[in-house]
């Protein structure tokens, strides 16, 4: 199995690292992957490489602030990240992509498939976020990000802020603290309403044990019905 070539470009003004495997037989499609909030490309490969022997060339997008591209240098909103997915899509010549995006990802790939901007051959939602919840596990994270932060950033504090975010479930956010209110931008917008607005074949896909507070195995009934 082939190892994927790292690459970079700027888009958006952004410095995006990426990585590209080539179709290992007459090539089909191209596939762009996108990850989940706090994860990075290299999570797809043992699970998607073996699609360029079938003849898809693939490529696995570190969004902003995460895996190996730049941070963000303001805070960022659903819009933004879909926006520079798009343009990378468009600076590197690609038509009419199959989009996969995972839990974050997929919020972002619901987004660009709504809009319309460009052709997919295919959409793939892989336990993906983007409807409303309002559990305990959500609503501290939103309040952690927005009502603590002055407060952690004093220097005494900084023993038990990891602590707090930690419980909190947000180790990702403990690494990242620049994404704080891309975070919560991001949390708070939901998206259902541009489900019906779709009209790429859609598949989507949910694991039965993958049940969290973002992304519950109940939405599965719920993104079909839309």
């Amino acid at each position: 199995m082939q190892k994927p070539i790292e690459k970079d470009i700027v888009v958006d003004g952004q410095l995006i690292h990426y990585y590209h495997a080539e179709a290992l037989a007459e090539r089909k499609n191209t596939v762009v992957f996108l990850h989940g909030w706090g994860s990075n490309s290299p999570l797809w490969f043992s699970s998607t490489l073996p699609l360029t022997e079938k003849g898809y060339e693939l490529l696995f997008i570190d969004l902003p602030g995460f895996g190996k591209s730049q941070s963000p240098k303001k805070p960022l909103h659903l819009d933004d990240y879909a926006r520079i997915v798009l343009d990378f899509v468009q600076k590197l010549g690609i038509a009419q992509p199959i989009l996969v995006g995972h839990s974050f990802g997929g919020k972002i790939s619901i987004r660009i498939a709504s809009k319309k901007v460009i052709k997919l051959t295919g959409l793939v939602l892989v336990d993906s976020s983007g409807l409303p919840h309002t559990s305990f596990a959500t609503q501290t994270k939103i309040r952690i990000a927005k009502t603590v932060k002055p407060i952690m950033e004093l220097s005494f504090m900084q023993g038990i802020r990891s602590h707090l975010l930690r419980f909190s479930g947000s180790d990702d956010y403990i690494a990242l603290p620049e994404l704080r209110e891309t975070f919560v931008h991001i949390i708070r917008e939901h998206i259902e309403f541009e489900l019906p607005r779709i009209e790429a074949k859609t598949l989507i896909l949910w694991g039965g044990n993958d049940d969290n507070s973002y992304t519950p195995v109940s939405d599965v009934s719920v993104f079909h019905s839309l």
